[in-house]
C-alpha cells in the first residue's frame, strides 16, 4: 500500500487543500491489481477531516483487499455543496476538480465503470448528492449512515446554531426543498438508467438519520431505482462504519462480502 498527502491550490475553493490518497501496491490480497486503479472519492462527515477517517477506519486494509484506490479529501462541513458567491465549491471541487487532479497525477483510471464516490454520514450526503450531479463520471456511490435530508439533521436535532447553520449551507427552507440538495426531489428527476448503483447502509438506533434515511429509501422504492440497502442494529459511531466497510467496498469490487477480507502477509511474514 501507497500512502501519499497531496498539497495543491484548488481553484473550485480558491484555497490551497490537502488530500490523502491510498493506491494498492504491495498485493496483500494476493493479487495484484493491474493499473490504471479503480478509485473511490471517499468524503468525511462533519466535524471530521481526512485525517480523523484514515485514523479511525480501516479504509488502507480495504484498498489492498479490494484493489481499489481511496482519495480523501477535507470537507470542512461544507456538506460538499457549491456557493459560488463565496469562491467555496465544495461540490465541484469533489465531483470533478479532485478527480481531474488526481487522474493527472495518480495512476487512476478515467473510466466511469472504474470510478465511485462514497462518505459518511455529511460524506454520505456528499457522495449520494454529487454522484447523481456527476453521474457522468461515477457509476457506484456507497453512503454510510448518510444524512440524506440536512434539514432533518440540523433543524430536528440538538446543534449549536441549527437555524444559522441549516441557512449558511441551504439558504431558507424552501430554497433547500426545491433544490437538488433535497435528494428525495433530485433523485426523482433524473432517468433512472442515469442514476449510479447504490449502496447504502445504517443502523435502526441512528437517531441522528435513520428515519430520513428510511424515507429515501421509500422514494427510491416508488421511483422503482435500484439499490442495496443494509438496515440493521447500530448508530452513528466509528463501530458501525468499521463493520460495514467489507460489504461496501465489495460492492464496489463487484465480488461477494467477505470473499476477500483476509490480508496475506507475504514477505513481511
Amino acid at each position: 500500500m501507497a500512502y501519499l498527502k497531496l498539497h495543491y491550490f484548488s481553484a473550485a475553493l480558491n484555497s490551497m487543500t490537502t488530500i490523502h490518497a491510498y493506491l494498492p501496491t504491495d498485493a496483500l490480497s494476493g493479487t495484484a491489481p493491474e493499473t490504471p486503479y479503480k478509485t473511490v472519492y471517499f468524503l468525511p462527515g462533519y466535524a471530521n477531516d481526512a485525517f480523523n477517517t484514515i485514523s479511525y477506519l480501516g479504509l488502507r486494509r480495504e484498498c489492498e483487499l479490494k484493489g481499489i484506490a481511496i482519495v480523501i479529501p477535507d470537507g470542512n462541513n461544507a456538506f460538499y455543496v457549491d456557493h459560488p458567491e463565496r469562491m467555496s465549491n465544495y461540490s465541484t471541487f469533489a465531483g470533478r476538480e479532485l478527480v481531474e487532479i488526481t487522474r493527472k497525477l495518480l495512476p487512476l483510471s478515467d473510466k466511469r465503470e472504474d470510478t465511485f464516490i462514497g462518505g459518511i454520514s455529511m460524506g454520505g450526503f456528499g457522495a449520494l448528492y454529487n454522484g447523481l450531479r456527476f453521474r457522468e463520471t461515477f457509476s457506484k456511490v456507497i453512503a454510510l449512515s448518510p444524512a440524506v435530508s440536512i434539514y432533518d439533521l440540523l433543524c430536528d436535532h440538538d446543534f449549536l446554531l441549527p437555524n444559522a447553520i441549516f441557512t449558511n449551507v441551504c439558504g431558507s427552507k424552501e430554497e433547500f426543498f426545491a433544490s437538488e440538495m433535497n435528494l428525495d426531489k433530485f433523485y426523482t428527476e433524473v432517468p433512472k438508467a442515469e442514476i449510479p448503483n447504490l449502496y447504502l447502509c445504517c443502523g435502526q438506533q441512528d437517531s441522528l438519520v435513520v428515519d430520513a434515511v428510511n424515507r429515501f429509501v421509500g422514494v427510491l422504492d416508488e421511483q422503482g431505482i435500484p439499490y442495496i440497502y443494509r438496515k440493521d442494529d447500530g448508530n452513528h459511531e466509528v463501530d458501525y462504519w468499521e463493520r460495514h466497510l467489507d460489504d461496501a467496498f465489495s460492492f464496489l469490487a463487484g465480488i461477494e462480502p467477505g470473499t476477500k477480507n483476509r490480508l496475506v502477509l507475504g514477505n513481511f511474514g
